[in-house]
């Protein structure tokens, strides 16, 4: 709760908690690819890729990199911040804008439904940061 006493909607809420679970996801996956960088390479060369492991160790570190973000910026939202809440649009709007240029460059089903996918998550995202009454007084209060 904020210091003025408006209350955090629980759609604030729902995305925030999603963003720790995403971040805690993130860092599950960078100590599991740290954990075991020869088998995920190994792996991953049964597939026709070649990949050493030091390539998985850098995907590693970018995967603690995001998770660390990740609990940032949810943290940055719990607490009403507008400039995470303005962080949060952004990357929505660049995965969507992706998303539809890759739906539209690779017409197929599998990138279609990615990309609606990922253009209906980022539109709910968007309303319930910026479109909800609820949550627009949230941020202007704090």
């Amino acid at each position: 709760m904020s210091t003025t006493g408006v209350r955090r909607p629980g759609v604030v809420t729902f995305i925030g908690v999603i963003l720790y679970i995403q971040a805690f996801l993130a860092l599950v996956a960078a100590v599991v690819m740290f954990a075991f960088r020869d088998r995920v390479a190994d792996a991953i060369a049964s597939n026709g890729v070649t990949l050493e492991s030091s390539s998985v160790t850098f995907g590693a570190f970018g995967e603690l990199v995001v998770g660390l973000l990740l609990f940032f910026v949810a943290a940055g939202l719990m607490r009403g911040s507008r400039g995470w809440r303005a962080f949060v649009a952004v990357v929505e709007g660049i995965r969507m804008a992706s998303a539809l240029f890759l739906g539209l460059w690779y017409h197929n089903s599998s990138f279609d439904e990615s990309a609606l996918a990922t253009i209906l998550i980022g539109v709910f995202v968007l309303w319930a940061l910026y479109g909800h009454d609820a949550s627009e007084r949230y941020f202007e209060s704090t």
